[in-house]
């Protein structure tokens, strides 16, 4: 890995994911900044920023810190993002939609937009990594606006990624499958009563058979914002043991 002293930013880095990425990061030598809704007690960062992702400015604000502490940011990392808390699709309500879109997909499309104004302003040739998800890519019954936000954020990182390549700059995104997190936790349990066996009948349908850990999603990260790994871009990377094979993968 050549991540020593790369300027890098993990938004929801206080979260499972997001823990796990700054772990990763700051142990290939980066230069970790994290932002969050909160700061994680004992997280080892170079600096934090209370940040809502939904608030322009806020975003704004935190990459021109940055750049004006650091001289530029060579990797965005923008794994904040929620489920939603109505599994059912008729139960979910226009606000709570807009609600989940506004955080999931419009504050991506913000902090991908602030970042790469940073990165073409200082000539920086980074990397670009969102969290997208096999919710993406299948039909499903629960959850609707999680799915839907998470294909319009591989819209986002298209697009970007055809704007972006002539400068050097990558953009990417990893789409996992279950994970050991919270927000998984909170998925089983909404599924049913019996969170233990809503889990176990989700692992027995992937080819791996069990639930990524997140470290396992962050080495992923660490692949894609490795500068050695700029020329590959438009990518979205599954992390999901085997779901869906074939379709879409």
């Amino acid at each position: 890995m050549s991540l020593k002293d790369q300027v890098v930013l993990v938004t929801g880095s206080s979260g499972g994911i997001g823990d796990a990425a700054v772990s990763a990061l700051t142990a290939a030598g980066a230069i970790v900044i994290g932002a969050d809704r909160s700061a994680k007690e004992d997280q080892s960062l170079e600096a934090f920023y209370p940040l809502d992702i939904t608030a322009q400015e806020q975003c704004a604000a935190v990459i021109q810190d940055i750049q004006a502490k650091y001289g530029r940011v060579d990797v965005l990392v923008h794994a904040a993002g929620v489920l939603g808390p109505t599994p059912d699709i008729m139960d979910t309500t226009t606000e709570e939609f807009d609600s989940i879109l506004r955080i999931n997909t419009t504050a991506t499309f913000t902090m991908v937009r602030e970042t790469s104004k940073s990165m073409l302003e200082t000539g920086t040739a980074g990397a670009i990594v969102v969290l997208s998800s096999v919710a993406a890519k299948e039909a499903r019954l629960n959850y609707l606006p999680y799915n839907a936000s998470k294909l319009a954020v591989l819209h986002i990182m298209w697009s970007f990624a055809e704007l972006l390549g002539p400068d050097g700059i990558s953009v990417n995104a990893i789409a996992p499958g279950p994970v050991n997190t919270p927000m998984w936790a909170q998925f089983a349990r909404d599924s049913g009563p019996d969170a233990a066996a809503n889990r176990a009948k989700r692992a027995a349908q992937l080819p791996m058979r069990r639930f990524a850990e997140p470290e396992e999603v962050a080495r992923a990260i660490l692949f894609l914002s490795d500068p050695d790994n700029r020329y590959i871009t438009g990518v979205s990377l599954d992390v999901a043991g085997g779901a869906h094979l074939g379709i879409g993968s």
